[in-house]
C-alpha cells in the first residue's frame, strides 16, 4: 500500500515529460526551473533509479524511466477518470433515498404524492419510505432524511422548517352534550381524551401572550395515528388535538366543535431533518429543495393558520 509520500514528485515528473523541458514544466507548474530539477532528483533518489538522462541541451528518458512514465501515466489517467465519474455522479440525480417520516394524513396524503412526483421528474431515483412512529437515529440507521412534526431536540442535525399547520382541540356535539365542555385547559384531565404520541398539551392565551399552561393527560385512548384519534372524536368517544389537515372539513361542517375560545395550542411544525454530510449528496439536496418548494407555499394557500391573535 503506497503512502502520500510515495506520490511526491510524480505529478512534476509527468508534467516534465509532457512539456519536454524543465523550463516549460516550471512554467506550467508555477514554480522555478531549479525547483523542478530538485523534485525530480529527489524522486530518483527515493526510487534508487535514474529516470532521465540530462545534457546541457536535451533530456530523454532512460529505459526504466520510460516504463515508469507509462505506468504512472496510466495510473493517473485512471485517477482522473475516477474524479470525473465522482463529479458526474454528484451532478446526476440518481440512486436510493431512505426517508423516515411521520405517517397518517401528512405522510399519506401530503408527503407521499410529492415524493411520487419527485420520482417522476427523476426516474433514476429510488425511494425507501418508512412511516415508523419511533424516532430513528438517522446516522446509525443510515437514513438520508427524516420528516418530523413538533418540537425538535437540540442536535447536530440540520433542521429546515417545511410547513406549519394550525392545531385544534375539539370534540363532537354528542360528546359535549353527554360530558359537558371544559372551560379551561386544566379541566381536560376530567374528560376522556384520545392521545397520539404526546400526553402533554401546551396552550397559550389568545389575547394575553404572557399566559400559558401545560396539561399532562392520562388518555382514554392511545394511538399514534391521526385517523384513529379523529374517528374517536367523531364517534363521541374522546376529545382530540390534531393538526388542521385532519380536522378542517369536520370543523367546517360542524361534525366537530372547537372547545376553547380563549386558549389555543401552538401550530404544528413540520421539519425536514438530515445529517449535514448527506446534504452534499446531489439527490438529497434536490429532494430537500423540491419539498421546500412544493410545501412551503401551502402556508399562503390557507393550510397554515396564524393563531397568535384572536
Amino acid at each position: 500500500m503506497f503512502t502520500p509520500q510515495d506520490l511526491q514528485g510524480i505529478p512534476e515528473f509527468l508534467t516534465l515529460i509532457e512539456k519536454g523541458s524543465f523550463t516549460a514544466a516550471a512554467e506550467a507548474l508555477g514554480i522555478s526551473r531549479s525547483r523542478v530539477s530538485q523534485v525530480i532528483a529527489r524522486l530518483e533518489s527515493r526510487l534508487g533509479v535514474q529516470l532521465i538522462q540530462r545534457s546541457t541541451r536535451s533530456m530523454h528518458l532512460t529505459e526504466v524511466g520510460e516504463q515508469f512514465h507509462e505506468s504512472c501515466r496510466r495510473s493517473f489517467a485512471l485517477i482522473d477518470q475516477a474524479i470525473d465519474r465522482a463529479q458526474e455522479e454528484q451532478q446526476r440525480i440518481s440512486g436510493t433515498l431512505r426517508i423516515n417520516s411521520v405517517g397518517g394524513w401528512f405522510g399519506e396524503r401530503i408527503l407521499a404524492p410529492q415524493l411520487l412526483e419527485f420520482m417522476q421528474r427523476h426516474p433514476e431515483v429510488n425511494i425507501e419510505l418508512d412511516f415508523a412512529s419511533a424516532h430513528v437515529d438517522l446516522i446509525a440507521d443510515q437514513y438520508d432524511l427524516a420528516v418530523r412534526m413538533g418540537e425538535l431536540p437540540d442536535s447536530t442535525l440540520i433542521a429546515r422548517p417545511l410547513a406549519r399547520y394550525a392545531t385544534h382541540v375539539c370534540a363532537s356535539p354528542d360528546f359535549i352534550a353527554h360530558h359537558g365542555q371544559p372551560s379551561h385547559p386544566r379541566e381536560l384531565g376530567r374528560y376522556p381524551v384520545a392521545l397520539g404520541s404526546l400526553n402533554r398539551w401546551r396552550f397559550r392565551h389568545r389575547t394575553d401572550p404572557q399566559q400559558s399552561c401545560e396539561v399532562t393527560l392520562k388518555g382514554h385512548l392511545w394511538c399514534p395515528n391521526g385517523h384513529v384519534t379523529r374517528l374517536a372524536a367523531l364517534e363521541g368517544e374522546a376529545i382530540v388535538s390534531l393538526p388542521d389537515f385532519y380536522l378542517a372539513d369536520d370543523l367546517r361542517d360542524g361534525r366537530l366543535l372547537p372547545l376553547f375560545d380563549d386558549w389555543y395550542r401552538p401550530d404544528s411544525q413540520v421539519s425536514l431533518v438530515y445529517p449535514r454530510a448527506r446534504y452534499r449528496i446531489r439527490r438529497v439536496q434536490a429532494l430537500v429543495e423540491f419539498l421546500l418548494d412544493q410545501l412551503q407555499p401551502d402556508r399562503e394557500r390557507g393550510i397554515h393558520t396564524d393563531r397568535s391573535s384572536p
